[in-house]
């Protein structure tokens, strides 16, 4: 190519980016102009969604139950997507998690320290009567001084 060429191309391009774009807010259409007056051919999505449903009816008919059970065995993960997938927006799962006997953290905290206290006095608390150690534990703390 040619000095010559190369400036004119160059020149062209550079006018090319100045020229107002044709798009009307980034929309090749202005407002309530259609790209598509004519629209969707009347019948075409639900042709296709009419034979689709008609085919998986077919299937599930013929190895519904049999292929859920192996999916949910063989592929859990798969099996609960396609489960979540299929709860609609109306339904919300909330999972708490709670302590036993709905102790706050601080309680559960001393309580697992008084468990680990029980262990270290009485170590083999584990295969005595439950009675047994309670009437320990309850023997020591009326002997414990008051502080």
């Amino acid at each position: 190519m040619i000095e010559s060429e190369r400036q004119n191309l160059q020149k062209e391009t550079e006018e090319m980016a100045l020229e107002p774009t044709k798009h009307v807010n980034g929309r090749m259409w202005p407002p309530g102009v259609s790209g598509n007056p004519n629209g969707r051919p009347v019948g075409s999505r639900t042709v296709f969604s009419q034979g689709f449903l008609k085919d998986l009816a077919s299937v599930w008919a013929e190895e519904g139950r049999e292929t859920m059970v192996k999916t949910a065995r063989d592929n859990p993960s798969a099996f609960f997507a396609t489960c979540a997938r299929l709860i609609g927006p109306e339904v919300k799962l909330t999972i708490e998690q709670q302590l036993p006997g709905n102790l706050s953290p601080s309680d559960w905290n001393l309580m697992t320290q008084i468990l680990d206290a029980v262990k270290s006095a009485i170590p083999d608390a584990h295969t005595r009567p439950a009675g047994e150690v309670l009437e320990f534990v309850l023997g020591a703390l009326r002997n414990c001084p008051v502080f």
